[in-house]
């Protein structure tokens, strides 16, 4: 799973400008992001021009009754997208990007949860395979969105059992396009380690989502080199 990330605007932004080939674009730099915030979505438009438009990390089905944080819906499951009411329509008509410059997942070491930062070695971020949608009733309106995740290869399943599924920047581009052909986006969301990553031991600071500053990148031991 994927339940906390952050951004770092430079060199995150730079990601955007490498899957769009050109443009501006700029991001806040948000240290430790949570389920339910405003986060920044890469995505395009009817006439394909790319845009960075904020959602709330949580999806909100548009036939929701109401928004409710009653079902986990951050992340959706790979293999159950097309078996899923909340995430079919979605997989088949919204697809988009979310830009993570790294990820938190945690393991209990000796009665401590001990979380473990994993970000790319060179690449200037992650390029996560996500789901949208857009929820109305009278007058309020919500953009929400979740990441996909799917089984964590070997070497990522010592940390936990899934991941976020990281696209490469070609694999971006055709992800969002209403006209790609489902087969071919599920193919993309096989459990694959696409660029180098490292992961490394990180303080306990971080463990509190309230935490928000430098020291929630504290590193306390050395990085694993996964290709």
């Amino acid at each position: 799973m994927c339940g906390r990330f952050n951004i770092i605007d430079d060199p995150l932004a730079r990601l955007l400008v490498d899957i769009a080939g050109g443009g501006d674009f700029s991001l806040e730099t948000e240290l430790n992001v949570a389920p339910t915030q405003q986060v920044p979505v890469f995505l395009t438009d009817k006439e394909g021009g790319w845009q960075v438009k904020p959602m709330r990390w949580w999806l909100v089905p548009y036939w929701s009754p109401e928004p409710s944080n009653k079902y986990t819906m951050f992340n959706a499951k790979s293999e159950t997208l097309t078996k899923s009411r909340a995430f079919k329509e979605p997989f088949e008509r919204r697809r988009c990007i979310m830009p993570v410059s790294g990820y938190y997942e945690w393991r209990k070491e000796n009665g401590v949860k001990v979380p473990y930062y994993i970000e790319p070695v060179e690449a200037p971020g992650f390029a996560f395979a996500s789901l949208w949608d857009r929820w109305r009733r009278d007058d309020q309106e919500i953009y929400s969105c979740t990441i996909i995740t799917t089984a964590a290869p070997a070497g990522m399943d010592e940390i936990h059992h899934r991941m976020p599924v990281h696209l490469t920047n070609e694999q971006a581009r055709q992800w969002v396009q209403r006209e790609l052909p489902l087969e071919d986006a599920a193919q993309m969301l096989v459990p694959e380690i696409r660029v180098s990553i490292k992961m490394t031991a990180m303080s306990t600071y971080v463990n509190n989502a309230r935490n928000k500053d430098d020291r929630c990148l504290e590193y306390l031991g050395e990085p694993r080199i996964l290709n």
